[in-house]
């Protein structure tokens, strides 16, 4: 961490690149850093493939992400990006014409193109590692900064619940709450509130559950007609990746759905199923121990195919 503050200390005109289908580990994650390094008389900024999902635009009021790359830049960070693939649309301007300078990342596998990788696959969030970075760096944690980390932390840990979160993760949440920041308010618009469209897709979700494998494995798999007919968003999609896996005996779940010309795929496991690997080894995605992802040519039946017969005999 000392080696990273010196390198954000020494260089200017940054540029923090978060992953497409952004979700709020990524946001907050980028969105405080840029807020950190400003107040350090830097120049920053975020990018983002996609438009932030508007339930999460409280993790970035400051404003710290722009549409367009800014002239002048010199320093290019990613966070919370494991692979060229999870850029979208940014994969081969930031992965084939430069390699980034940094990679801030906390995924099991880290393939992404880079000269230096700040790497801790033990934190249950990207946001964690911003914290500790932006300590190191001697930044004052206003509440803004916080409520962008708190979102990060809060999130990708599910509120604190799963396996990942460590006893560091809770302090730093502390550290995070003394600043003052509504905390209540940030989990109930990670966690509680929906849009409409959100409810629609969680109805049809709950109606479409396929179990396989003896009840080990369930899967809900949306084909094109039915993503518009709820007119669902990205971000509500990504929600609903709790709902197969909260079934007493499921062990992996899935959810099929496709995006532009390909198929992807979440995989979410409960106890001792290694999706990261499955999907690393097998697919050519990625992810952490309890969740990761990858991406099919093909139709959502065909691709569905594919994960009950690549997981027989495995769980």
């Amino acid at each position: 961490m000392k080696k990273a503050a010196a390198f954000f200390k020494k260089r200017n005109n940054f540029l923090i690149v978060s992953h497409a289908s952004p979700d709020a580990d990524t946001i907050g994650s980028a969105a405080a850093l840029v807020k950190g390094l400003r107040s350090l008389g830097k120049k920053a900024d975020a990018i983002c493939d996609e438009a932030i999902p508007k339930k999460l635009a409280f993790l970035d009021a400051e404003c710290c992400f722009v549409e367009t790359e800014p002239a002048g830049t010199e320093t290019y960070i990613s966070v919370d990006t494991a692979s060229a693939s999870m850029l979208g649309g940014l994969a081969g301007k930031y992965t084939v014409e430069r390699v980034f300078d940094l990679s801030i990342d906390h995924h099991m596998v880290n393939s992404i193109p880079c000269e230096r990788r700040l790497l801790h696959i033990d934190y249950s969030s990207c946001g964690e590692i911003i914290f500790e970075l932006l300590i190191e760096m001697g930044v004052k944690m206003t509440k803004s900064i916080a409520t962008s980390l708190y979102g990060a932390m809060s999130s990708d840990s599910g509120g604190f619940r799963f396996s990942s979160t460590r006893g560091e993760t809770m302090r730093y949440a502390a550290v995070l709450m003394e600043t003052g920041i509504d905390f209540a308010k940030i989990n109930r618009l990670l966690f509680e509130t929906k849009t409409p469209s959100q409810i629609a897709l969680e109805r049809f979700a709950y109606n479409s559950i396929e179990l396989f494998l003896g009840g080990r494995l369930a899967i809900i798999a949306f084909k094109k007609d039915d993503l518009s007919t709820v007119n669902a968003e990205e971000s509500d999609i990504d929600s609903i990746n709790q709902i197969p896996r909260q079934i007493s005996g499921v062990e992996v779940s899935a959810i099929i759905r496709p995006k532009g010309d390909k198929v992807k795929v979440s995989l979410r496991s409960n106890d001792y199923f290694n999706v990261a690997a499955f999907a690393s080894e097998l697919f050519g995605g990625g992810g952490h121990h309890h969740a990761a992802g990858c991406s099919f040519e093909g139709d959502v039946d065909e691709v569905k195919r594919i994960i009950v017969e690549a997981l027989e005999g495995k769980l």
